[in-house]
């Protein structure tokens, strides 16, 4: 079963075991699911910029390609959202959690995916068996095996090492090994360290998506509701959907959270239109909750922004793990 198949049924049993009425609000289904499908994929520039950049690395036939951002932009998204490009006869594998400390352990990984047998061999067996596997791929398809390793800062040099000796295989038609890292910024910080320079020189392509901008982030919101088959304006008060853009960093997987706790506590309320109150509420409940500036209303009411955080990114540690920046500049960057 692949990733998409898994976040489906991830997410249907989500939508089951929640027991929420949404044809309530006017609604097919959750709008803000935790597992993200392609089906709610939102194009921003950043996102569009990342996929494209992945596309041209394998048509170029570059050896690897680094694609990285902050937690929760929507990374491993973008990998799967070019899965679906990919002509089907293509072979593949992703590796959802590359927490590799020895080479062994990475090829281990590569051959349970590829459903062979991983257990009781010597490293130098598993080396043999995954590169016998990637050559009677690449010979019988014509293209690279795709090697999609996501979390992929966490891979050892060692690691890194085997990939690159694994990238050196080559057919007549050419390589036979495409790979693609999905990783937080530390791999890229990592790559420019001494010792990495074997590796380094193989990753042809590196592109960071960026965090939505405000406009973006409203932009996002507004879509998933869509994808969902409902109206953002029956859905959401205006100044609700602002305040929750502002307050979650432009980070999408904060957006999901922040939005669809604002849904449930206005179900709990009695009510179908998520409103400031129920907003506030769920952004307290994130510890995302707005302060006062000293801008104000026409009323004389103070203005509500964004609560700096907890962290650098200014987003709680319970709500993501490591950090990552503020909104910032509104186009994508490739380097």
């Amino acid at each position: 079963m692949d990733c998409s198949a898994r976040c489906a049924i991830l997410n249907h049993n989500i939508d089951e075991g929640l027991g929420m009425d949404w044809s309530r609000f006017n609604l097919d289904r959750q709008p803000f699911r935790p597992a993200v499908d392609s089906d709610s994929y939102f194009p921003s520039p950043s996102h569009e910029a990342a996929l494209a950049s992945v596309a041209a690395g394998f048509a170029r036939r570059e050896q690897a390609v680094l694609l990285d951002g902050p937690p929760g932009v929507g990374k491993t998204l973008i990998a799967r959202k070019w899965l679906e490009h990919l002509l089907p006869e293509v072979p593949r594998v992703m590796l959802p959690s590359s927490r590799a400390e020895k080479p062994g352990e990475l090829l281990q990984a590569i051959l349970f995916d590829l459903g062979k047998p991983y257990q009781g061999l010597t490293e130098q067996e598993l080396r043999l068996s995954v590169t016998e596997c990637m050559l009677e791929a690449a010979a019988a398809s014509g293209y690279p095996t795709v090697l999609i390793l996501d979390e992929a800062q966490h891979l050892s040099q060692a690691a890194l090492e085997e990939l690159r000796l694994l990238g050196n295989l080559e057919t007549k038609r050419g390589s036979a090994v495409f790979v693609l890292l999905v990783a937080h910024q530390t791999l890229r910080a990592a790559l420019r360290r001494p010792g990495y320079e074997l590796f380094a020189q193989r990753v042809g392509v590196r592109s960071e998506i960026e965090v939505l901008t405000q406009e973006e982030s409203v932009a996002y919101l507004n879509h998933q509701v869509r994808a969902a088959g409902g109206e953002p304006d029956s859905l959401f008060e205006s100044d609700a959907l602002t305040m929750i853009a502002e307050a979650c960093g432009g980070v999408p997987r904060v957006l999901n959270r922040a939005a669809a706790l604002s849904i449930e506590l206005a179900g709990e309320s009695g009510t179908t239109v998520v409103d400031v109150e129920a907003a506030l509420e769920a952004l307290d409940r994130l510890e995302l909750e707005p302060v006062e500036s000293e801008e104000t209303t026409e009323s004389g009411e103070p203005v509500l922004l964004p609560h700096p955080g907890r962290g650098p990114d200014g987003i709680p540690d319970d709500v993501n793990a490591e950090s990552g920046p503020k909104n910032r500049s509104t186009r994508p960057r490739i380097a």
